[in-house]
């Protein structure tokens, strides 16, 4: 009977998993704080050069559970010529581990900016990546001893690009943002005939990333409000939605909850060490059957900088309240 409820929730982990995870598409908690990584649209929005590393570990506790790593570079080519004040450019690496598999990943993006106004400003970006699919099959534990298919490792390079767009206004009276991003239009699957990584387009593999905020000022000291929505379509699996909200607190602290459709509800943090330098953790619990194993949760830290700030204390409307907000 044990056995058999092991089988049930892995079966279940394995669906949800289809919707959040396939094709190697990585699901962060902080998706304001890692947008570079999931929309090429996105590098350059800052104003100013940033780095963001990031970790998540995901249902700790669970063996062979996932884990991933990823670094994002991103910078306006206006930090280095006016003349490229429209051009923003990206760098992006991560890995993915799960189970016996491991997935490295390294793109460029470049971003333009098409809409420029003083209220209202667009960007469009192209990412362009090769990533390596390794399996281990010397870790597995098989009923037949020295199957073939376990018996060494399997190392495969393949290839992909995304595309991405990012709305976004800074004015007083008008803070929103809005993203859209397909990081992945091939998905990359391992053929156990031909030993070989197939690269496919299907509509019912395509995951489409529409996100969005607002910030609202709730009070004159300072305080404010950000209630903020992401929901991936894929066409193969349920639509799946996170919905979170987070309140800025003596200019230092942000604080929030989301609610993950189908699988988890996550508390998360953020504390700004200094205008350049901060740091955020998430810790989701989850809701669905696979919380009797992975009975630790699953758990998010990043640290991001950015190279550039202003002077002097932001406020709502100033060029540096992107760089904290959004």
């Amino acid at each position: 009977m044990n056995a058999m409820k092991i089988y049930i929730v892995l079966a279940f982990a394995l669906c949800v998993s289809s919707i959040g995870y396939a094709q190697d598409q990585a699901v962060y908690n902080e998706y304001i704080k890692t947008q570079g990584i999931l929309n090429p649209g996105y590098n350059g929005a800052r104003g100013s050069m940033s780095g963001l590393m990031v970790f998540r570990s995901q249902w700790t506790g669970f063996e062979g559970a996932p884990y991933t790593v990823g670094l994002n570079f991103a910078s306006p080519l206006e930090s280095f010529s006016r003349k490229l004040k429209k051009i923003g450019a990206g760098v992006v690496i991560q890995n993915d581990h799960e189970g016996l598999t491991n997935n490295l990943e390294f793109s460029v993006a470049g971003s333009y900016r098409v809409l420029d106004e003083r209220r209202l400003k667009l960007q469009l970006g192209l990412s362009l990546g090769v990533n390596n699919k390794r399996i281990n099959g010397t870790e597995a534990n098989t009923t037949d001893y020295g199957d073939p298919m376990f018996t060494g490792n399997i190392s495969k390079f393949g290839f992909n690009f995304g595309f991405g767009g990012f709305l976004w206004s800074e004015k007083n009276d008008n803070n929103f943002f809005v993203g859209l991003a397909i990081p992945k239009f091939f998905a990359t699957k391992y053929d156990t005939n031909t030993q070989q990584i197939r690269h496919t387009v299907s509509m019912r593999d395509l995951h489409t990333y529409l996100y969005g905020g607002y910030l609202f000022e709730v009070s004159n000291n300072g305080t404010l409000l950000r209630p903020t929505a992401l929901m991936r379509i894929v066409p193969g699996a349920p639509m799946q939605f996170d919905i979170s909200g987070s309140v800025f607190l003596m200019d230092k602290l942000w604080a929030g909850l989301s609610y993950r459709t189908v699988s988890e509800i996550v508390v998360f943090a953020e504390y700004q060490i200094t205008k350049m330098f901060s740091v955020h953790y998430s810790f989701d619990y989850s809701i669905s059957p696979i919380r009797q194993y992975a009975k630790f949760g699953s758990h998010e830290l990043s640290i991001k900088y950015d190279f550039v700030g202003g002077k002097g204390k932001s406020k709502p409307g100033t060029r540096s309240k992107s760089i904290r907000y959004f």
